[in-house]
């Protein structure tokens, strides 16, 4: 018996998937059955590594079955599966999304409404906690600290709505580039910007999550406060422009 990670109790252990398993189900590869790929990725020196695999990664040492099943799953996961990630999208919860372009530069963009921004906030704040205390290799450089682990598993546990300035999501996109990065799950990488911010940034099937580390009381640059999931139900995704994919991060990231 070990201690559950998100219960703090003494339980028998399962194996967890730190991404969820339906996260992969759209990266499977035309020529290889059930082969998808991990890329390691330098996105300051643009430089990539990839190797096959046939299972996300997981880890039997962090959580018991009630927590992985049924917090985890029966809740935060089940609603992501269900209204966005899912092959059978439930028309009731889905988002409704609509493409925009903007008027100087023609930056194209996404903004979907609808969302349960408790549940999305939630289920993607889960994977960046799994991520921080697992110790498996594709997971290194997620390290939140005790401070930060702590306060993420007590919202998770106790269903607690962060606010939208807290740990801010925004997400990009590779979709419509020559480089999608489709069928790709990257290596996350902790990023600082120049602004003083702290973050990781995600890669999974040509969407980049970008989580921000902050306290609260950090002031936050308008390209987050436009772009970040927000407590009214909205979701914007950039899509970054073609032949610039990695422009947008470089012109932020502090070297």
């Amino acid at each position: 018996m070990k201690k559950c990670r998100l219960c703090l109790k003494e339980r028998k252990l399962i194996k967890a998937h730190i991404i969820p398993d339906f996260l992969y189900a759209g990266m499977k590869s035309e020529d290889d059955k059930n082969i998808f790929y991990e890329v390691t990725y330098d996105f300051v020196n643009n430089e990539s590594k990839s190797k096959k695999i046939q299972t996300g990664d997981f880890d039997k040492n962090i959580l018991c079955e009630d927590c992985d099943n049924k917090i985890l799953g029966a809740n935060y996961e089940k609603y992501a599966k269900q209204s966005m990630y899912g092959k059978n999208i439930d028309p009731k919860i889905a988002p409704i999304c609509k493409n925009y372009k903007t008027v100087n530069d023609d930056l194209e963009y996404t903004i979907c409404k609808n969302i349960n921004y408790g549940k999305m906030k939630l289920f993607l704040l889960s994977i960046l906690w799994r991520a921080s205390i697992t110790d498996r290799k594709q997971f290194r450089n997620v390290q939140l600290g005790d401070k930060h682990e702590e306060k993420i598993r007590k919202l998770i546990y106790e269903n607690i709505t962060p606010k939208e300035s807290e740990y801010p999501i925004m997400m990009t996109s590779f979709m419509r580039t020559k480089n999608s990065f489709k069928n790709l799950i990257g290596e996350p990488k902790r990023i600082k910007y120049k602004n003083g911010l702290n973050g990781y940034i995600f890669l999974i099937d040509s969407i980049q999550f970008i989580f921000f580390v902050n306290s609260t009381d950090h002031h936050l640059p308008k390209y987050i406060t436009r772009t970040m999931i927000k407590e009214n139900g909205e979701m914007t995704i950039l899509h970054l422009p073609n032949g610039k994919e990695l422009e947008f991060l470089k012109t932020m990231i502090k070297k």
